[in-house]
């Protein structure tokens, strides 16, 4: 059940009898447990009415470059309904995209520069490409689609599959289950969702949603190994902590040399464990666990995507139809939160990931909601750690869909991006991949 779906398209029907509306909408809100969200939620809408983020410069700043836009009828929507000619796009900001006959949906590159994934068109079937994306070859197929997958810093695979952790040492020939997660469909959020601490140990947040009439299914529970990922211990100290849903990130971060986790739905926390040890329990006077950054809702968190820049650490927020932000930090103590302007405002970011290019480090972001045709998404990118962004691609999340397809666990030049252009069904979906070639500075 989701509230900000369910009751987002009815505030503009007029005759809508409104203390019921009301009332039913604030037992929901109850019942689910986001209370202190909505109270968050209407803090952040009167901040914004009142321009109190725009006298204090909070919000992001957005270069003057002209960007494509799927919104306009004769935007790049429009291309992918002649596949055969496809063509590749370049932005003002010297970003080159070239289209690529491999429709990853997920994929990673190795340090040989193998890339290893799955493809739209093949979920259940992990592919390996030698050739830039040109051309892949089957290595393995799993009984059910692959939701997610996890490329170690030893070239290990680890993909996820109907709520099953598969580990592969030699190159997919072969995979074995090493973790049953708590359901047939939790995963780990790609990119976000496991991560690999300097000594080789492993992390999984686990990531879904089952709603049982009253309430959710909770299935926040973390997973760590520190032997390879061949046997894993589980951790429920959120599930005790009053957590009722899942985990979206668990990352590993160098400049703080701690993890940083975060749940949701109910209480969206911050959490930080700087000791890398005692990963089963919330941190006593001794501060070995995990420490609570994020005491009060209207802080922010449940961040969905993390990146780390020689700078900073940004983090992406999670408020489907509220404000969202992106936040730096640089010591994990204070934070400076950035309000995405409208209409992007609205949009969870959903993803961020690292290139490095030969004109330095760039971090890119996907924003995401299909609420309404007025609340935008973007595709954009910062090449100064968060303090400016470039708008790449606008589009209408009630029609199309732009995610970052890629992730590397070493520095990378790679970036793959996939667009979407839905159809009335899901088997009528409509899907186009594209690389960054290269990043020309004029």
């Amino acid at each position: 059940m989701d509230v900000s779906s369910k009751y987002f398209s009815l505030l503009k029907r007029p005759s809508l009898h409104w203390p019921k509306y009301v009332w039913y909408f604030l037992i929901d809100i109850y019942r689910v447990g986001k209370l202190r969200e909505l109270c968050s939620f209407a803090l952040w809408e009167i901040n914004h009415k009142l321009r109190v983020y725009q006298f204090a410069k909070q919000y992001i700043s957005f270069t003057d470059n002209n960007y494509l836009s799927l919104t306009s009828e004769d935007g790049m929507g429009s291309w992918h309904r002649n596949e055969a000619d496809t063509p590749s796009f370049l932005c003002d900001q010297g970003f080159h995209f070239q289209p690529v006959v491999v429709d990853w949906k997920y994929c990673v590159q190795t340090r040989d520069s193998l890339l290893w994934g799955c493809r739209f068109s093949s979920l259940t079937v992990l592919c390996c490409s030698h050739d830039q994306s040109q051309s892949a070859i089957r290595v393995y197929t799993f009984d059910h689609p692959i939701t997610s997958l996890f490329l170690s810093s030893q070239d290990t695979l680890f993909v996820c599959a109907n709520g099953v952790i598969y580990k592969s040492e030699d190159r997919g020939a072969s995979f074995r289950l090493v973790l049953q997660l708590s359901t047939r469909i939790s995963y780990f959020l790609f990119n976000n969702g496991m991560t690999e601490l300097p000594d080789q140990r492993l992390m999984i947040g686990e990531y879904g949603s089952i709603w049982h009439g009253q309430t959710w299914e909770n299935l926040a529970f973390l997973y760590y190994s520190s032997d390879g990922g061949n046997t894993w211990t589980t951790a429920d100290f959120l599930k005790q902590q009053g957590v009722n849903k899942h985990i979206h990130l668990v990352k590993y971060c160098a400049r703080l040399n701690a993890v940083l986790l975060t749940d949701g739905d109910n209480k969206k926390q911050v959490w930080i464990n700087s000791a890398l040890t005692h990963f089963d329990k919330q941190a006593g006077r001794r501060k070995d666990g995990w420490q609570l950054i994020t005491k009060h809702h209207h802080q922010t968190g449940g961040y969905t995507s993390m990146a780390e820049t020689a700078e900073n650490t940004l983090l992406g927020s999670d408020y489907l139809g509220g404000t969202n932000f992106i936040v730096s930090t640089a010591d994990g103590k204070q934070f400076r939160k950035l309000v995405l302007p409208d209409p992007y405002r609205r949009s969870p970011v959903m993803n961020m990931v690292i290139r490095q290019s030969s004109s330095g480090e760039e971090v890119w972001a996907s924003s995401y909601s299909c609420l309404s045709n007025k609340a935008k998404s973007l595709l954009m990118c910062t090449t100064d750690s968060g303090n400016s962004w470039a708008r790449i691609i606008e589009f209408d999340g009630t029609k199309h869909e732009v995610r970052i397809a890629s992730s590397s666990p070493v520095s990378s030049n790679v970036l793959y991006i996939s667009i979407t252009e839905f159809g009335e069904h899901p088997d009528q979906h409509r899907h186009k991949v594209y690389k960054l070639e290269r990043h020309s500075v004029s």
